[in-house]
């Protein structure tokens, strides 16, 4: 029987915005009333949600964030969106880029996460979560233009902990 030390906490994939794209996105959150937003700092577009893994695959997962092929990608964060069932608002966009799906592609096939059991969504929605306990606002959305240049690999902290992932590892291009 394995105890708690012996597993991660939830990992996951992500992109990591920059201070200035953190910044924009906290703005767009002012529409959001009444709702638990985000920390600026946890802001992120999830590529792949790992779950609570073995601690013994912590170092190949962080191996992933040096080893995969990565370079900037510009994208524009364009609409709001919502999980209404989750009552979750984000944002997300209009077109997405090829090589945002092609870089999930890549991580998904990397060596190391074939060794792990997690659920691969068959749909890909990229988005960073703004809100929780949200409605759709009824305002506009202003762009937002991101180059991402930053990868991580990033777990939950404990509850009521601000801002509440940390990184693991991350890299920046």
């Amino acid at each position: 029987m394995s105890s708690d030390s012996d597993r991660t906490g939830r990992l996951f994939f992500a992109l990591w915005p920059d201070e200035q794209t953190a910044g924009l996105l906290a703005q767009r959150q002012a529409v959001l009333e009444g709702a638990r937003h985000t920390h600026a700092r946890d802001f992120h577009l999830t590529l792949a949600f790992l779950g609570v893994q073995p601690m013994s695959q912590l170092a190949a997962l962080q191996a992933v964030v040096e080893q995969i092929e990565f370079s900037a990608i510009s994208m524009t964060l364009n609409t709001y969106g919502e999980f209404a069932r989750q009552k979750v608002v984000w944002a997300g966009m209009t077109d997405v880029p090829e090589s945002l799906r092609e870089l999930r592609v890549r991580l998904l096939a990397m060596p190391a996460l074939s060794a792990v059991s997690f659920r691969r969504e068959g749909g890909f929605v990229p988005h960073v979560t703004l809100a929780r306990k949200a409605a759709l606002p009824r305002a506009g959305f202003e762009p937002i233009h991101w180059t991402a240049r930053r990868i991580a690999l990033a777990t939950s902290q404990e509850a009521g902990t601000m801002p509440r992932y940390r990184l693991l590892a991350c890299r920046d291009v």
